[in-house]
Parts: structure tokens; C-alpha cells; sequence
């Protein structure tokens, strides 16, 4: 029965004493940074933005766009004031001449498909 008692205790007190020393050890383990470590963490960083930047700069050089399979592709754009626009668009083989303004978007002319765009062309 003594027994019994005294590992009942045991078991008690180290309940108790366990998140001390648990927390003693996280302290201990917590407080060793070195300099190489926050060094080789900014360099990861650095690595990365860099990274970013690069891959946003050959984006935006070869104009690379990510459009979606849907048959639509806009052939030129032409801009006519702040919010306006007229928009060359091929639709399914079907080229559409396309006002856009801030309100609406509307058909101007349906063009003929042996229409040869010259100058600056969106692709």
C-alpha cells in the first residue's frame, strides 16, 4: 500500500515538475542562434526576392501571358482616351472590332478574316 502511495506521488510531482523542465529546455535550446544562422536566413530571403524579381522581368520582357485555351485571342489594342479603347479580337476564326469604354463593351464591326494587321500586335 506504501508503494502504491509513493509511485502515486512520484507520478504526482513529475506532472507538475515536467512543463518546468520542458520549458528550461526550450529556454536553453532557444537562446543559441549564431550569427551564421540569421546570416543564412537573410541570404534565403534575399535569394528568393531576387528570384521573384527575375522571373516578373522575363515575364514582362518576352510578354508572356497566361491565357486560357477558350478560342479567344486579342490580335491589336488601341487606346482612345483614359478608359477607352478599340480592341482587334479573333473569335473562333471570327475577327470582331470591339469599343470598350468603363460602362460597356460594345461590337463595332465584324471584320473579314483576311485582314492584315500591321504594327504593334498583342499575341
Amino acid at each position: 500500500m506504501l508503494l502504491v502511495r509513493l509511485n502515486a506521488f512520484v507520478s504526482f510531482a513529475s506532472l507538475l515538475l515536467l512543463p518546468s523542465v520542458v520549458q528550461a529546455q526550450t529556454e536553453e535550446k532557444a537562446g543559441i542562434i549564431s550569427g551564421s544562422d540569421i546570416g543564412a536566413m537573410v541570404l534565403a530571403l534575399f535569394a528568393v526576392l531576387l528570384l521573384i524579381v527575375v522571373l516578373a522581368s522575363l515575364l514582362k520582357r518576352f510578354n508572356l501571358k497566361f491565357q486560357g485555351t477558350s478560342g479567344m485571342k486579342v490580335l491589336s489594342s488601341v487606346s482612345l482616351g483614359a478608359k477607352e479603347r478599340l480592341v482587334i479580337v479573333d473569335v473562333g476564326g471570327q475577327k470582331l472590332l470591339l469599343g470598350v469604354t468603363q460602362q460597356r463593351i460594345e461590337c463595332l464591326k465584324e471584320l473579314s478574316s483576311d485582314i492584315n494587321l500591321e504594327g504593334k500586335q498583342e499575341q
